[in-house]
């Protein structure tokens, strides 16, 4: 279906990547109103959002979307006049707004119509800008009708004739205490969207006092008759320089001149332009595939990729930036996955020749040109990785206004705080983990806050603390979800389990704390006294597990009772390469992902031992449940094959557990290439992929947390056949 728009579907990618960024900070800055009490930057910055969004959709043609951020408009530009005070309706209302204004994004992306209503919201801002419901009115900014009048002479060779309205206009300037200046302004030759740009800038420059001419007119930029470059005389209280770094926000557009204006001269205000000069302008250059948008998707610099571009860097250090197709990215991501490949054919190739021509000049010509390979190889490979990486900022910014709607409607006070937000992440995890946290931050006010009465009881302040956090540790992410509510309380637990038939009564006793306050991972598993929506219903923590684990990460829990929660979710860098150890298992190479395992070993069969139907093994005073992989995946050994005298043991641990995986040798490690295998043989316990070796064969990729999580399985239900 067509968009109904007539504009091109590059034009309206741009478009969206910067709806979504003004959103994004109108979102954010409501949030802050309420605990800033109206902070007027704050105001200002969300009144400002607004103002680019109407311009963008009235030149785009989305009129229910200019008409609704319009009145928006009217109700920040009271705020910002000190005329309406913030509270809570006022921002629901706002909130409500950003709803609807994210179903009309939606639509222009879908080309499908928005099933929304936009009456009452409009009524209740009219009630709040006491206007009555007034329709819209021009957009701010808008320079004054330029009529038919005499000409007159030339008063500088870049300024156009002005009218003799236009004239008294900038005589009386000084008068009002307003200075005149002349701003000339260059668009990016690949700016995808001209018109747009051109009007974003006429709306800035409005934001700071009165337009009296544009060339081209306002009525000819939206018109789209636009040449690439926009000149502007304005009246203003502030200096140059405040409306130059209001420029600047604007994207693909170069502030070329931007100076006082003084009737008469010979040129706008050369004389005096060295009072004003200002450093070199900063050009912010668009790529094949599109604008790079302000932070339209969580950059830190006023041109920035999002989720459809490559990792932001600085403006401001310099550095250009380019918006880059994400299929682009996970093309060359798959390339160098294959050049890895083939470095490590090629090492195994130089390995054979190194031993049959031991000491021949070919052989090593060939070693240093691999090496070389090696490490162009590994700079492709760290580069390209880069590129794939975002802050989770991306991410982050959508949790605050839900947690403040769902302690809301739990009746809960909440302080939500977020630190680490410029950790970056591979853009495939960030996509991954999204629904995991928001189902962590959920639970933690549902079921760890405790309601202002009992946290007042207890002596803690009314409002409970959730902190979001996220951080490096070796080659991890770590992200953090912890609360100072209630705490996981093991007795609890340990009750809830046995009435599941989880466990005997026996068992639960002799069960320790920690191993306890786990038992909340399981399936359907819950301690709450009665349903509530707000975590989910009928959707455990089994379920976030589950998805953490499907993208190699694990999270384990920390919880003090009567002072907090915490949940540990451990994340690979990137999904498309990890670093292995390889071993083999009866002529088959397999791969365990290194994160994964604590260390390797050589045990002599006699020290095994059987508990409760298991082996095991015994490190350093703990006991280690042995999985022979043989046995997992059901691989028979040839006839007569007799046990060995010693077993190579490689042990793994997720979320604290340990087991033993039992193989025939160790083979090394190195650098695998994922191929997810769903598509092809489905999913099969205890195989996350598959990658191709050096020498072509397939080995199989291990998924450690599931075959974790099956001895563990398997404990609880000899446990239950027990009793």
């Amino acid at each position: 279906m067509g968009s109904g728009f007539e504009i091109s579907a590059e034009d309206i990618r741009v478009f969206l990547d910067e709806a979504e960024e003004l959103l994004q900070t109108m979102e954010g800055g409501i949030l802050r109103l309420e605990t800033d009490d109206g902070d007027p930057e704050v105001i200002q910055e969300v009144f400002r959002a607004a103002h680019t969004l109407k311009g963008s959709s009235a030149t785009l043609g989305h009129q229910r979307m200019a008409e609704l951020t319009h009145a928006m408009e009217n109700v920040l530009d009271k705020l910002r006049k000190g005329k309406l005070a913030v509270t809570t309706e006022l921002a629901d209302t706002l909130f409500n707004c950003l709803d609807v204004l994210k179903a009309f994004k939606d639509e222009i992306a879908s080309g499908e119509p928005a099933r929304v209503n936009t009456e009452e919201v409009m009524r209740r801002l009219a009630a709040l800008d006491g206007s009555g419901g007034a329709g819209a009115a021009p957009a701010a900014g808008a320079p004054a009708p330029q009529g038919a009048a005499a000409p007159v002479a030339e008063a500088a060779p870049k300024v156009p004739p002005l009218t003799p309205a236009q004239q008294e206009q900038v005589k009386g300037a000084s008068a009002r205490g307003l200075m005149a200046c002349w701003a000339e302004i260059q668009l990016a030759m690949d700016a995808a969207m001209p018109a747009v740009r051109a009007f974003q800038a006429l709306l800035a420059v409005g934001d700071f006092g009165e337009i009296v001419l544009s060339v081209p007119s306002q009525e000819q930029v939206e018109a789209d008759q636009i040449d690439g470059e926009l000149k502007i005389l304005f009246l203003s209280r502030e200096a140059p320089e405040r409306v130059r770094e209001a420029l600047a926000q604007v994207p693909e557009i170069t502030v070329r001149t931007l100076v006082p204006y003084v009737p008469g001269s010979p040129a706008p205000a050369a004389q005096v332009a060295a009072a004003v000069a200002a450093p070199a302008p900063e050009v912010v250059a668009a790529g094949a595939n599109g604008a790079a948008a302000p932070g339209a998707n969580g950059a830190a610099s006023p041109a920035a990729a999002g989720d459809n571009g490559a990792a932001p860097k600085s403006s401001k250090s310099g550095l250009r930036t380019v918006r880059v197709d994400v299929e682009v990215l996970d093309n060359l991501m798959n390339t160098v996955g294959e050049l890895v490949i083939e470095r490590t054919r090629l090492q195994q190739v130089l390995s054979r020749l190194e031993v049959e021509r031991e000491g021949d000049e070919l052989s090593q010509v060939m070693s240093s040109a691999l090496a070389q390979i090696g490490r162009l190889t590994g700079n492709l490979q760290e580069e390209i990785q880069r590129a794939r990486m975002l802050p989770v900022d991306n991410l982050f910014r959508k949790f605050p206004r839900m947690m403040r709607d769902v302690a809301q409607k739990a009746g809960k006070e909440i302080q939500f705080v977020m630190k680490g937000e410029e950790t970056e992440l591979d853009r495939s995890v960030i996509e991954e983990i999204g629904d995991p946290l928001m189902h962590l931050l959920r639970n933690a006010v549902d079921h760890g806050i405790e309601p202002p009465a009992e946290r007042l009881a207890a002596g803690k302040p009314a409002a409970g603390t959730v902190i979001l956090e996220a951080y490096h540790e070796e080659n991890h992410i770590i992200i953090s979800v912890r609360d100072d509510g209630r705490g996981v309380d093991p007795d609890k637990v340990r009750a809830s389990a046995v009435r599941k038939g989880l466990l005997s009564e026996e068992a639960a006793r002799r069960l320790p704390d920690p191993e306890a306050v786990n038992l909340i991972w399981a399936p359907g598993f819950s301690t709450a006294e009665k349903v509530s929506d707000i975590s989910g219903r009928g959707v455990g923590l089994d379920v976030v597990q589950k998805n953490i684990e499907k993208i190699n990460g694990s999270v384990e829990i920390h919880s003090k009772v009567g002072e907090g929660t915490e949940f540990r979710v451990k994340l690979p860098l990137t999904l498309a390469i990890i670093r292995a150890l390889q071993v083999d298992l009866l002529g088959t190479t397999y791969c365990i992902p290194l994160g994964s395992v604590v260390e390797t070993d050589r045990i002599p069969t006699a020290e095994i031992r059987t508990v409760r139907q298991r082996e095991v093994i015994v490190k350093r005073g703990e006991v280690i449940p042995l999985l022979r992989l043989a046995q997992v995946f059901e691989l028979e050994r040839p006839e007569g094959a007799e046990e060995p005298e010693e077993i190579f043991v490689v042990i793994v641990a997720v979320m604290g557990r340990q087991i033993g995986l039992v193989v025939d040798s160790l083979v090394g490690e190195g650098d695998v290439v994922i191929k997810p295998l769903g598509r092809f043989i489905g999913e099969i316990p205890g195989i996350s992929g598959a990658t191709i070796m050096g020498d072509g064969d397939v080995a199989i990729i291990l998924d450690v947390p599931s075959l974790v999580s099956s001895v563990q399985e398997e404990a609880v239900r000899l446990e239950a056949v027990a009793r």
